[in-house]
């Protein structure tokens, strides 16, 4: 485990590798907040990000929560706001936007619906 700290000597982040095929491969990564508390925290596959990720915010409150493959953010993601209310929840595949997503306030009040498998992007 390789770890990196702040100035101060707080841990910033901690980066677990694994002896895969013969070389030393990144398999998971946790940075904080300089208070002390998780910031993100994820896995990887041959040095992309694979799996779950979470981020929190510094109070540590789940900031989003989402999945990974092959580097890009693939299948559900949420995302919170810092009160703990959803903020919005859709689907990514191969990092695209897909789907449909729902946007929330802050009282946890839908506002917003959008179709991302209909939208068209103007050049």
């Amino acid at each position: 485990m390789k770890k990196e700290k702040f100035e101060d000597g707080k841990i910033k982040s901690e980066k677990t590798y694994r002896k895969i095929d013969g070389k030393e491969k990144l398999v998971k990564e946790v940075k904080y907040h300089h208070n002390g508390q998780k910031y993100i925290e994820g896995g990887y596959m041959d040095e992309l990000r694979n799996g779950k990720w979470t981020s929190w915010y510094e109070d540590g409150k789940i900031w989003s929560e989402g999945e990974f493959k092959d580097g890009k953010s693939h299948g559900k993601r949420t995302v919170y706001h810092p009160n703990g209310k959803k903020y919005y929840e859709g689907t990514f595949d191969s990092g695209k936007r897909t789907g449909i997503w729902m946007f929330y306030n802050e009282a946890g009040i839908k506002v917003k619906e959008v179709n991302y498998s209909k939208v068209t992007v103007q050049p």
